[in-house]
């Protein structure tokens, strides 16, 4: 199998709301797939148990609320939402852990087996606080699109966001704007493609 051809990008990181919708929308990432969401979050992403304690407190795993990340175990093709804390009764309903849990019915996520484990991709999805607070960490490490999907991404940013990318490279070779929207226009729209961000401060 040929090697998923990657796209760096270097942004000043004022640059990262210009993400916010596809991240809102979902993007796809490498992972070792068949671990409980704690393992995912903290071992693999890197973030912080007093992260996801105090901040991420809105989960939800193929559109289910979670509220135990030990016993709730990520599949190759899971989608998982992060949020902190949404407004009104239907955001404390949705909570993990919230008095209010009850109301939920049976959408809650159950006690799963541990699937199989394996190297797969996972859906991840980011809302408000968590958006501005992760975004960077879930993009410097790489998400995977769709030739056309990037094509979609890149067509809609304006001239201020071009003008602050730093640097472009596909693959090992440095590559200016204009060549990079006609190289993504050229290529295979289905085929797939490894973007990295890279934030400087």
């Amino acid at each position: 199998m040929a090697e998923k051809q990657s796209l760096r990008m270097v942004l000043p990181l004022e640059q990262l709301s210009a993400f916010s919708l596809l991240l809102q929308q979902g993007v796809w990432l490498r992972a070792q797939i068949g671990c409980s969401v704690a393992s995912l979050l903290t071992e693999q992403f890197g973030i912080a148990e007093d992260y996801i304690v105090e901040r991420i407190t809105t989960l939800f795993l193929d559109c289910r609320p979670i509220d135990d990340l030990e016993t709730s175990y990520v599949s190759d093709g899971s989608t998982l939402a992060l949020s902190s804390a949404m407004p009104g009764l239907v955001g404390t309903t949705m909570r993990r852990g919230s008095h209010l849990a009850a109301m939920r019915g049976d959408i809650s996520g159950q006690v799963q087996q541990p699937v199989e484990s394996g190297m797969g991709r996972i859906r991840i999805k980011l809302f408000n606080l968590v958006m501005a607070e992760l975004g960077a960490t879930f993009l410097t490490q790489g998400i995977c699109l769709s030739n056309a999907e990037l094509d979609n991404f890149l067509s809609a940013k304006d001239d201020i966001f071009w003008q602050s990318v730093a640097a472009t490279m596909v693959g090992d070779l440095q590559i200016d704007p204009v060549s990079l929207v006609k190289y993504i226009r050229s290529a295979d729209p289905r085929a797939e493609i490894l973007l990295q961000v890279e934030f400087e401060s």
